[in-house]
């Protein structure tokens, strides 16, 4: 679960100080799945790298599972990005010199895990999201698509509590967009993930159970009866 509470980000930007959230709290339980949406500069992105670890909050607490990952030692923080909490962004972040099932082996390297078993755990995640075999192929000889299901892959193959994704169909047409998202919802429901979007995609916004609204740095959460 997230707590967090009273959660302030400043960045200064010459000699102006730009105020990204004000103050939020939120609590995102066990299993939840939660979109985030609102305007460009409103602290969304910020917002998804707080419950990330990729940033600290100027004050406030970011509490998962009860560890305040605000207040952790950067080695300490990146063992717990790295055991529990998988990224899916808009710009997939493969490495093009390696191959779909190298790029998904990268996420197990930190974890110490034997290169045999990393092989093998990389392959089985690959078949998961349809792409057994492209185990050899390159980003490069990928489509768009194709690139963003070994990006799920690479996140999930360490078996993490959440998955956080940043735009993860904005670079997508829209039917691949729905393929991708079909594969987003199943691995959330079959892995009992904690799963946090950030989408400008209101038909996307309009299937999730919980929706966030973030504007100037301030959130609203409402409950969605019909997702």
């Amino acid at each position: 679960m997230y707590e967090l509470t009273g959660v302030t980000k400043r960045y200064t930007r010459g000699k102006e100080t730009v105020l990204a959230l004000d103050g939020v709290d939120l609590t995102v339980p066990d299993g939840d799945r939660l979109v985030i949406q609102g305007p460009t500069g409103g602290g969304k992105s910020t917002l998804l790298q707080m419950l990330g670890g990729l940033d600290r909050p100027t004050s406030g607490e970011v509490v998962l599972d009860g560890t305040d990952m605000a207040r952790l030692p950067e080695a300490r923080l990146t063992r717990v990005r790295s055991e529990n909490i998988g990224f899916v962004f808009q710009s997939f972040n493969l490495i093009p010199t390696l191959t779909a099932q190298e790029n998904v082996e990268t996420a197990l390297v930190p974890l110490g895990i034997k290169a045999k078993d990393r092989r093998e755990r990389a392959a089985e995640a690959l078949k998961s999201v349809g792409l057994g075999e492209r185990l050899g192929h390159l980003p490069g000889e990928m489509s768009g698509g194709q690139q963003q299901r070994v990006a799920i892959a690479r996140a999930l193959v360490k078996q993490p509590k959440v998955l956080l994704a940043d735009e993860p169909t904005g670079n997508l047409d829209e039917s691949t967009r729905d393929e991708i998202m079909d594969v987003l919802e199943r691995m959330w429901k079959e892995h009992g993930l904690t799963f946090v979007m950030v989408t400008h995609d209101s038909t996307l916004a309009k299937k999730a159970p919980r929706l966030a609204t973030i504007r100037k740095g301030r959130i609203t959460v409402k409950d969605n009866p019909q997702a």
